[in-house]
């Protein structure tokens, strides 16, 4: 039995498919089958059921998923111990970007790692408040930047700053959205997010408090491109104050006077990574350029 064909089998296990399983663990589905498939054989009993929706767990196979879990939670133990015992910080750490580096002081976090741990590699990945909570549960981010509390017992949270939240338009109708009502907003055509997405839950409670229904007319779930259709004239979107001022001043959008609410920003780790030395790296850097006091 081999490390790797544990893996692939705890990834099946989560995915529930050969195809995505693949791509997590970059690599063919071919390969993966045949793990699956070794695996089974080694130990005489059938781990999946394979249906045209994908694989589903035996019931030998839930048992035995645990154990592999437990046996790969093991070993990665041991490799964060012998991590701790080397004095240089090195390997690569992947961070989670929800909005515009800009206002994350990425390029500060950036020159402060590469003068105090240059052999620690960055990857910057783009990724919704919402969706870093399951990044981090599937071990593909170290840390992230996002909008408020996730409010989970495995994430430990830094909370950063905070911003305002503001309405915002086409540059053009900059006339329409001086001194607008609420109402006048509302039927104004708006560029909705995801449900999860922190700022439509600040913006249904906006209007609901007020009973009112916004003209919602499409839904984005990248943060470029709502800027984008919002500068091309589709309709309204909300954003943090700063990122609307800065459109403002290239003359992409029109900002509606009212503070619409605040948001914290936060960076986000697992928790029981908090001692290991890449994440200690990151979190110590974190704090020098948000000059924030020491845990």
């Amino acid at each position: 039995m081999e490390l790797y064909q544990l893996k692939t089998f705890v990834t099946v296990a989560e995915e529930g498919h050969l195809t995505r399983a693949s791509e997590r663990l970059h690599t063919s589905q071919p390969a993966v089958s045949a793990h699956i498939k070794s695996l089974e054989e080694e130990m005489g009993v059938p781990l999946f059921i394979r249906t045209p929706k994908g694989m589903v767990l035996t019931r030998e196979g839930e048992i035995l998923r645990d154990k592999a879990q437990n046996a790969l939670d093991t070993i990665d133990d041991l490799c964060r111990e012998a991590s701790r015992m080397k004095e240089n910080v090195v390997g690569t750490a992947r961070i989670g970007l929800h909005i515009d580096p800009r206002f994350l002081k990425i390029d500060c976090l950036l020159s402060h790692m590469r003068h105090h741990h240059p052999e620690l590699d960055f990857h910057l990945l783009q990724r919704w408040s919402w969706q870093q909570p399951e990044a981090f549960k599937k071990g593909a981010l170290d840390g992230g930047f996002v909008y408020g509390d996730p409010d989970l017992p495995d994430l430990e949270v830094m909370t950063l700053r905070k911003f305002n939240v503001v309405v915002v338009g086409p540059a053009e109708w900059e006339d329409k959205l001086a001194g607008a009502s609420w109402e006048a907003i509302a039927s104004l055509p708006w560029i909705w997010t995801p449900p999860d997405c922190l700022f439509c839950h600040i913006a249904m409670r906006a209007f609901e408090n007020r009973g009112l229904q916004p003209l919602r007319v499409t839904v984005a779930d990248q943060e470029p491109l709502i800027s984008t259709l919002v500068a091309s004239g589709i309709g309204l979107a909300i954003m943090i104050e700063e990122e609307a001022q800065l459109a403002r001043e290239q003359g992409r959008i029109a900002i509606w006077e009212e503070i619409l609410d605040t948001v914290d920003l936060a960076f986000i780790y697992a928790r029981r990574r908090a001692g290991e030395p890449l994440v200690k790296a990151i979190t110590d850097g974190i704090r020098q350029v948000w000059s924030l006091p020491n845990s």
